[in-house]
């Protein structure tokens, strides 16, 4: 049954205001009662919608999974490419043009760096993630631009590697670093059938980090 308008606001307020708790203080370190505090709300009105705290953090993140499907649809329409392996170049490029995606990623990651709660959540959105694009693998399997007999697994393999080792923050990596191993990135995308990653490509979502303050 669906949420009326009043459940539906309270619903997203709650979402809100526990995502902003989890980054500040961490998930571990926010408790019920903390965000009882920050909304001005009884407890019931929030155990009417959830259960527990791991509740939240699970609708936290299908939320975050709704949003990028809505996007990547969206701007799968937009994109012109000859195949289906160009279409994700495109797409990735049409996702930095977006502008405010690596801030927002950068407060995320600044967040996993002190909470192991939501690294685990966020790494299983990004197998969530995967189910996104990987009908555009799969595309590229047949226009054979992409070859590869693991379609959904290479996509896991991409996303979870751009998302956690490549990311400068999660590491404290320098820019000559993380241009190294954004070429190695590249290269190991390319042996494994999908040579997705262009030079501007790469170039934009180097001087994307740097642009918002993650090498010292």
């Amino acid at each position: 049954m669906a949420r009326s308008n009043r459940a539906e606001q309270t619903y997203q307020q709650i979402l809100a205001v526990s995502t902003k708790l989890f980054h500040e203080q961490g998930y571990e370190k926010t408790s019920i009662q903390d965000i009882l505090n920050e909304l001005k709300m009884s407890k019931g009105a929030v155990y009417h919608h959830f259960k527990s705290k791991k509740e939240i953090l699970d609708a936290i993140q299908k939320e975050a999974v709704n949003q990028r499907l809505n996007l990547i649809q969206q701007l799968t329409k937009e994109v012109q490419a000859k195949n289906a392996c160009e279409k994700l170049t495109n797409l990735f490029l049409k996702f930095l043009e977006l502008g405010d995606f690596i801030q927002n990623d950068k407060e995320m990651m600044l967040a996993h760096m002190e909470d192991p709660y939501i690294v685990l959540a966020d790494i299983r959105t990004q197998m969530n993630g995967a189910e996104l694009i990987v009908g555009l693998f799969e595309e590229g399997v047949c226009d054979g631009s992409i070859e590869t007999d693991y379609p959904l697994e290479l996509t896991e393999v991409m996303l979870t590697l751009l998302n956690t080792w490549l990311n400068p923050a999660l590491f404290s990596r320098d820019l000559e670093q993380t241009e190294r191993r954004f070429k190695f990135y590249q290269q190991m995308m390319s042996k494994l059938g999908a040579d997705i990653l262009s030079d501007e490509l790469i170039d934009k979502m180097v001087a994307g980090y740097q642009e918002w303050g993650y090498f010292e």
